[in-house]
């Protein structure tokens, strides 16, 4: 309540600055801007009252978790999966002949692949801000809404890398290696989409890494006879199911012209 009689005070100051102003005035185009702004700045006000009471209403905060849960993808979790299968296929095939899969390289893979789409989501996110508020799709998203400012959005993906590296730093000193080129192709990924009809092929790349760095993890190297294999097929895959994702919104890409186009327009 005294934000909002401070905010009316501040608009009735400023509005009767603008009217003794106007009153001298004799330019008919520069009256005319003037009583524009003087009519529109309670409206804002109200309007932003409003949509703070709706947001209250709905339980949204900026100090809420749930935004940053939201920014990760967490409650769409496919994605997480997408990324830890060509992981757990590769740790399958390091293992010995008659045995299972290692569990505790499997939990360690499991847990960097939430971590690692979440941050892919927020660079994503942040990259794509002003472009996912004109689509209907992704228009929600946290960055758009202003549940999370774009400082946040930074701090919070600096704090998801930093859980990846200490993930990572608990594996041999070549899939570490192998792991730091991956943000590479996570970083480019979001522009590829502006620059290129292929962006799905670098999202392939990127989300099917786990086909080399799992064996890596197993062995201490890459088997390229049975990991590049693994590897283009899961590109390939990737290719497939990112193509019929993005028809979602492809005729909203095209009247907009967001991006330079992807393969669900090529195809």
């Amino acid at each position: 309540m005294f934000c909002l009689v401070r905010n009316a005070l501040r608009i009735h100051l400023a509005s009767s600055k603008s009217y003794l102003y106007l009153c001298k005035s004799h330019q008919p185009l520069l009256r005319q801007n003037l009583l524009k702004k003087i009519v529109r700045s309670p409206v804002r006000c109200f309007q932003y009252a409003d949509k703070t009471k709706q947001n209250q209403d709905a339980g949204v905060s900026t100090t809420s978790a749930v935004p940053y849960l939201k920014l990760m993808r967490l409650d769409k979790p496919i994605g997480s999966w997408l990324l830890f299968w060509p992981c757990g296929w590769s740790i399958s095939m390091a293992a010995a002949p008659g045995c299972l899969p290692d569990l505790h390289t499997l939990a360690f893979f499991g847990l960097g692949a939430i971590i690692m789409r979440g941050a892919g989501c927020t660079i994503n996110d942040l990259w794509d801000k002003d472009i996912d508020s004109k689509v209907s799709r992704t228009k929600d998203r946290p960055l758009v809404n202003g549940s999370i400012s774009t400082t946040d959005a930074i701090i919070f993906l600096a704090g998801q890398l930093g859980a990846g590296l200490l993930i990572l730093v608990q594996l041999n000193l070549y899939t570490i290696l192998l792991g730091t080129t991956s943000l590479l192709f996570v970083t480019l990924y979001p522009l590829m989409k502006r620059w290129t009809h292929w962006a799905q092929l670098c999202l392939g790349m990127t989300f099917n890494y786990g086909a080399l760095m799992g064996y890596s993890a197993v062995t201490g190297c890459v088997d390229w006879s049975l990991c590049l294999p693994l590897y283009l097929s899961g590109i390939c895959w990737t290719i497939v199911y990112d193509t019929i994702y993005a028809h979602q919104a492809t005729e909203r890409i095209v009247a907009k012209r967001l991006f330079q186009t992807n393969t669900s327009v090529s195809f």
